[in-house]
């Protein structure tokens, strides 16, 4: 489509994406819809398979009912097509010929197959951005390799840094491994978008491994450094650090607080707050006192003191306690601090959405906001709710070309 501006208070111009992706890159159609791109979520006739993905709004069952597809899919629109037939690849390249971005999360090979790879789309739509999101990419001798959350973390190597130091390799909570990979591809297709319409260039095919992407997003802990300077892995450490001590999540009379300790200053500060509440004058050690790596050797009785004192508080203690006396104490919040943090209501953080057959539920609103621009609020799309404007009104459809194509099951 032709370059056009941004609607006033919307962040993208009314770029067009057609997204065909699973979980593996659901939340790159997400980033770019809530931020004003007109994404078309497009359905096999029965519904994304995660249209079924519990838990249900309700504890009810039902295609508008889930949960994590009411999330992922907000401010986009949906139609129903099956991309298997030869008429739904038909009219998938009709819809593609007006599009500016295909995303997809296929195993390779598999869009190829059906005849709508890119060197086919891009022949009838040369500004045409495609990305791919997959485990290992298109090339190389895992490119056909299944996977899953389990497998991309410890491909990338990020479950080899998690996990307490004596116990085994730990994978993370909720499928971390595919929020990196649809980043990636939110940011590359922008980039793509940007040399298409502002330096004259043509559309682009954009490859992403969700195992690549996986390692961006843990190189703080240097581990390539390690074991280049070293030959040695970094180390586990559980909560807490090996560079910085004390620093981790320590208990509390009613949760978790974490806490970390980096200058001598601030060191004094807590030692002395330690001694006036426990009495225990070992944390007054002389060996303790110089910088984090003097203490490394002390880790494990500096933690067993740490832990002794901050039992003896609730964790909203110790954090306005501790910011009197210029430490770093946060409570470790779960969900039902975060609904009622201050400073996400001050920020508004979190709005209701209306939806027809959920009900009202509590959104978090999208990360980048402001006085001109704001994203988008919309529900998630009902299923199909868009086939007669989209193959009706914009590709031209009569009613009975419509019955007959629903009636065949080809939308």
């Amino acid at each position: 489509m032709p370059f056009q501006a941004p609607a006033e208070g919307v962040l993208l111009p009314p770029y067009r994406v057609l997204d065909l992706t699973g979980p593996e890159g659901v939340f790159c159609g997400k980033l770019l819809a809530d931020y004003g791109a007109d994404v078309i979520k497009v359905e096999p006739p029965g519904g994304d398979p995660t249209r079924q993905r519990p838990p249900f709004i309700g504890d009810q069952p039902g295609s508008e009912r889930s949960a994590y597809f009411l999330f992922y899919n907000t401010n986009k629109r949906s139609v129903t097509l099956d991309l298997e037939s030869s008429e739904g690849q038909g009219l998938f390249k009709k819809l593609v010929a007006s599009a500016d971005v295909v995303i997809e999360s296929f195993p390779v090979g598999h869009m190829k197959s059906l005849g709508l790879d890119f060197d086919t789309l891009k022949a009838g739509n040369p500004g045409l951005v495609m990305a791919s999101v997959t485990p290992f990419g298109q090339t190389g001798p895992w490119k056909d390799y299944k996977s899953t959350d389990l497998i991309s973390l410890a491909a990338s190597g990020f479950m080899q840094i998690t996990g307490d130091p004596d116990g085994p390799p730990l994978r993370q909570g909720n499928e971390q491994s595919h929020f990196p990979g649809a980043q990636h591809a939110a940011a590359a297709i922008l980039g793509a978008l940007f040399y298409r319409d502002m330096q004259g260039g043509t559309g682009q095919y954009i490859d992403v491994s969700m195992q690549e992407a996986m390692i961006t997003y843990y190189t703080d802990a240097h581990p390539a450094l390690a074991w280049m300077q070293r030959g040695e892995n970094v180390t586990r450490v559980g909560t807490n650090s090996t560079l910085v001590i004390p620093l981790g999540a320590y208990p509390c009379k009613d949760g978790w607080i974490s806490a970390g300790i980096i200058t001598p200053r601030e060191w004094e500060n807590l030692s002395q707050w330690m001694f006036e509440v426990t009495g225990n004058e070992e944390i007054l050690n002389d060996d303790y006192k110089g910088g984090n790596q003097d203490r490394a050797p002390y880790n494990d009785i500096i933690t067993a003191l740490v832990i002794d004192f901050t039992t003896r508080f609730t964790a909203e203690e110790l954090f306005h306690q501790g910011q009197e006396r210029n430490l770093v104490f946060i409570p470790v919040n779960d969900v039902s601090d975060l609904l009622s943090d201050p400073q996400l209501e001050a920020s508004n953080f979190w709005f209701d959405l209306d939806h027809a057959e959920a009900g009202t539920l509590k959104y978090p609103l999208g990360v980048f906001d402001s006085e001109e621009v704001s994203p988008g609020t919309k529900p998630a799309p009902h299923l199909g709710q868009d086939n007669d404007a989209i193959f009706g009104g914009d590709l031209g459809l009569s009613e009975n070309e419509l019955a007959s194509l629903r009636s065949q099951g080809v939308i």
